[in-house]
């Protein structure tokens, strides 16, 4: 009985067209795989840039976010700074209080809630923020609420004005504590984006 190598050497026909489809099966099952290994890569490539562009998406609008807040109370602050070096204490102008209020409408009812994505990819602690903000509003009503009257005599004048002054500098350490922790978050969404661009 013969054996298949010398079958293959007496009949060349049938040896190339064994040697053709054992090479077109392993070139088959080479290019299968350095596909599938091509596909993964590219499947990965892809995986991250969609995470990299929705992480900075969210960096942006919370950025965006926490920045109109800072501006608002930062506002509020100036202007009433501005009242005081005027001697007008009292309510806010028309004016002011309109850019305030549209300024409070954007940053307490955004139209989006895209800011919140930070929390995907970030611990950012919203709860420093909601307490200073409660305490920067708080004070803010009590300011409002110091009713300063034509026929307040001047040692009561000059007592509310203090109040007012004490209020106003209390305000000003709550903006400054809240500019700090943005900075910091800001800071660390910074380095974080800086060593992906490297």
């Amino acid at each position: 009985m013969k054996s298949i190598f010398d079958a293959l050497k007496e009949n060349l026909e049938v040896t190339m067209f064994f040697l053709a489809t054992t090479f077109t099966a392993a070139g088959f099952i080479i290019k299968t795989i350095i596909d599938t290994f091509l596909e993964n890569k590219r499947y990965r490539k892809e995986i991250k840039k969609a995470y990299w562009t929705e992480k900075l998406e969210a960096a942006k609008k919370t950025s965006e976010f926490y920045y109109e807040q800072l501006e608002l109370l930062g506002l509020m602050i100036h202007q009433i700074d501005i009242q005081i070096k005027r001697g007008i204490v009292g309510p806010l102008s028309e004016s002011t209080q309109s850019i305030i209020e549209k300024l409070a409408e954007r940053t307490l009812n955004p139209k989006t809630l895209e800011h919140h994505h930070i929390h995907m990819f970030y611990e950012i602690d919203t709860t420093f923020f909601d307490k200073l903000n409660t305490e920067s509003y708080s004070i803010f009503q009590e300011m409002e609420g110091l009713d300063f009257k034509d026929s307040d005599s001047e040692e009561v004048f000059n007592k509310k004005l203090k109040k007012y002054k004490e209020l106003l500098l209390k305000m000003k350490t709550k903006h400054e504590e809240k500019k700090s922790k943005y900075k910091e978050h800001l800071e660390e969404i910074r380095n974080d984006l800086n060593k992906f661009a490297k």
